[in-house]
């Protein structure tokens, strides 16, 4: 009977409007839960039944069934927080995320609060493990991603990095018109144990700091005194005597490490650093374990000078031909050489100034620069992370090292991506493999520090929703009520 199917009719309208509140009221309640994505509820009817009228056959419908329940996937607005390890996606990607204890247990989320655990991974509240690449620095000073993604991990000290190249930038007074020795400095060095007095022994001197293999800092001077050529400088590189673990230890050659000659141009530019004075392109004399000898130039075109901090081994350097413990440091005055390598050894061909520069200018001799490229060991102070994902680490040596990048995943039907609870979703073959790279790849979105972000919920668009489900839940309650008395009028048509 029609009556009947129409009270089926009205309980279906009731079901469904009774799991659209459910979703409603879950969205609700997520209303400030970090990258929640709001779900929505839509209906569809049910196949119609067929019945015989005056113009043939027509259908009459059997009610609602609720056709689908889906996250939609908008971008959520962002809450600035005071963590530079929030993070927030802008962009279609997810963050990866593994649980430790689970063998291949991949999520995705789009919640970024992140810290770091007692063993350094970087991990979510629940303490799955962020995924993305170990990024190493380069020769070049440069950072690269190495390996394939896995868990990130921040460590948390900085080992010490050796000096291999030292700068030194000085002006030196045009107006001193003669040495202030009659001797060459080096000679003066061993006559007095590396004991020299200014104004007795040299003009002008400068002293910087360098790291050996372990960290530990030593000091470098350099000695500068007037030839009696025209515009040539002496100059004189030395160490601490009593840091000097070379052959040359306890003798007055101890501490030397270079010498040499710099010539200046009319204008106070470097024309030529030589190793004989009056004589451009000469090579330079390097100190190496108890030795003079000529320099040979690094892979910056600098004169390479040999430090022993650390006793030597009595064992060679495959690669540099130099005792293993021995420290090779390329020194800089302000200018590189143009080399001829076609010989050997290469020739020097020309000196060419740079940027900052050592100058003879008539000015009170100072030094105008100095740097060097080596670390003290030190520990993470701060973490940051820029919108391709990279996590660098600020170590109290004054290193920023880039640890790690975060790697992202997004999906060709996120739709389908089954939830796990905690802010996590999983793949599913409907959703497709996930297409994963870094930020701002494959249209995966950028990253903002300093972010979360938030749920996708509007409650005003909720509760109007609500309202209509409500009135739609009263509507079809009627449908039954009504039906209801009506069958109670055709009961009561026999008495």
């Amino acid at each position: 009977m029609a009556l009947t199917s129409s009270l089926y009719s009205g309980v279906s309208g009731l079901v469904n409007m009774g799991n659209a509140m459910q979703v409603i009221g879950d969205n609700i309640s997520n209303v400030n839960t970090t990258g929640f994505k709001g779900a929505r509820a839509t209906f569809q009817d049910i196949m119609a039944q067929s019945i015989n009228t005056a113009r043939g056959g027509s259908q009459v419908g059997r009610g609602s069934s609720m056709s689908d329940v889906a996250p939609l996937f908008i971008q959520g607005s962002f809450e600035s927080t005071s963590s530079p390890t929030d993070l927030a996606i802008a962009g279609n990607g997810f963050f990866i995320l593994s649980n430790p204890k689970m063998e291949n247990s991949l999520y995705y989320s789009r919640a970024g609060q992140f810290s770091t655990d007692q063993y350094g991974y970087f991990v979510n509240p629940a303490g799955l493990r962020v995924q993305g690449w170990k990024m190493e620095t380069q020769p070049d000073g440069s950072a690269e991603i190495v390996g394939a993604i896995g868990d990130i991990q921040i460590s948390n000290s900085s080992p010490p990095v050796a000096t291999n190249q030292a700068t030194v930038a000085v002006n030196l007074d045009s107006r001193i018109t003669g040495p202030v020795s009659p001797s060459d400095l080096s000679a003066d060095w061993s006559a007095n144990n590396g004991n020299l007095t200014p104004n007795v022994h040299y003009e002008y001197k400068t002293t910087f700091n360098v790291f050996d293999s372990l960290g530990n800092d030593h000091e470098v001077s350099v000695y500068f005194d007037r030839t009696t050529n025209e515009r040539e400088w002496e100059f004189l590189v030395t160490m601490n005597p009593t840091d000097d673990r070379s052959s040359a230890a306890g003798t007055p050659n101890a501490g030397m490490l270079m010498r040499g000659y710099v010539k200046f141009t009319p204008q106070g530019q470097i024309e030529s650093i030589h190793g004989t004075s009056g004589t451009p392109n000469t090579p330079l004399k390097r100190f190496n374990n108890g030795t003079w000898e000529d320099a040979d130039f690094g892979d910056h075109n600098y004169p390479k000078m040999v430090a022993f901090f650390l006793p030597p081994t009595g064992t060679l350097d495959p690669t540099t031909g130099q005792d293993k413990s021995a420290q090779i440091m390329e020194f800089n005055l302000g200018a590189h050489a143009t080399l001829d390598r076609s010989t050997t050894p290469p020739t020097i061909t020309a000196w060419n100034p740079e940027a900052i520069s050592t100058t003879q200018y008539a000015n009170r001799s100072s030094t105008l620069f100095y740097d060097q490229n080596g670390f003290g060991p030190g520990f993470l102070e701060s973490l940051n992370v820029d919108t391709e994902g990279i996590i660098s680490g600020s170590y109290s040596n004054g290193r920023i090292i880039k640890l790690a990048q975060v790697a992202l995943a997004r999906f060709n039907s996120p739709i389908d991506l089954a939830k796990e609870g905690g802010n996590l979703w999983r793949e599913t073959t409907a959703s497709g493999a996930p297409i994963t790279g870094p930020p701002r790849t494959n249209g995966l979105g950028s990253i903002a520090a300093n972010a979360l972000e938030q749920s996708t919920v509007d409650i005003g668009t909720e509760f109007v929703r609500m309202i209509t489900i409500q009135r739609a839940f009263q509507a079809n309650s009627r449908v039954i009520t009504t039906t209801d008395e009506m069958l109670n009028e055709l009961l009561t048509m026999k008495r």
